[in-house]
């Protein structure tokens, strides 16, 4: 897929204002040059087609991306679950530091269907940029490539869930639950995979290759006895 250039702010955002509140049709690539104040000719070499505006500041934020994974894979004693933690939030917070556009585009994508598919490739580049980090970051075992696919699929989930949150909800800004779920589910996941460095530093090795169990109490008013009862009952 041909890259899309990188677009000035002012011009990504007032474009795809223009193009949200005026319709997508309506809007011609013509009316979007003239209200950025350049020739169809410019607007086209610099910025290609309307659907390339729209996702234009994603191709220098998956570089911005690439560049932070790489610094995490260079250090020392790098933490893969810290490294994705880190990742996903550079990700998330370009939306909310450019908050009126993400909030403009948010209203196109629901008004124009086509465009939706745009951004599940989008998507797709960033969970494949997590998944080429992860495959060298994590130890290697034969199940190595199997858990980076997984987790790189699971944090860009978790992202685009927190970042619909979120578009309900601009006044809020949810980057450190965010950050903390993402290193949670890096580290339950490499933990149910057996690999021994999923725990956080001090935690005992023992400990670190437990298998990750997941206990549902029915009954609110269960005491802690009642529910160690139940789930030693369960194992035999």
């Amino acid at each position: 897929m041909t890259e899309t250039p990188r677009a000035t702010p002012d011009v990504v955002t007032g474009s795809i204002r223009l193009l949200a509140e005026q319709g997508w049709e309506a809007t011609t690539v013509d009316r979007l040059a003239q209200a950025a104040g350049i020739s169809r000719a410019t607007f086209f070499r610099k910025y290609g087609s309307k659907e390339d505006i729209v996702f234009a500041d994603h191709a220098a934020n998956l570089e911005r991306l690439e560049q932070l994974l790489a610094r995490s894979g260079a250090a020392p004693g790098a933490d893969p679950a810290v490294a994705l933690r880190e990742g996903v939030l550079l990700v998330f917070r370009h939306h909310l530091d450019h908050r009126e556009r993400a909030l403009a585009r948010n209203a196109l994508l629901r008004q124009v269907p086509q465009l939706r598919d745009r951004e599940l490739i989008t998507s797709h580049r960033y969970e494949r940029v997590l998944q080429r980090y992860l495959r060298s970051a994590l130890p290697e075992t034969p199940a190595r490539a199997t858990l980076a696919t997984a987790l790189s699929a699971a944090a860009v989930a978790v992202h685009n869930a927190y970042l619909r949150g979120w578009l309900r909800a601009p006044d809020t800004d949810p980057s450190a639950e965010l950050a903390a779920q993402t290193e949670r589910l890096a580290r339950a996941l490499v933990a149910g995979f057996g690999h021994p460095g999923a725990a956080p530093a001090g935690e005992p090795t023992a400990a670190r290759a437990r298998p990750a169990v997941v206990v549902t109490v029915l009954d609110p008013a269960a005491d802690t006895e009642q529910v160690l009862a139940s789930v030693r009952d369960a194992l035999r």
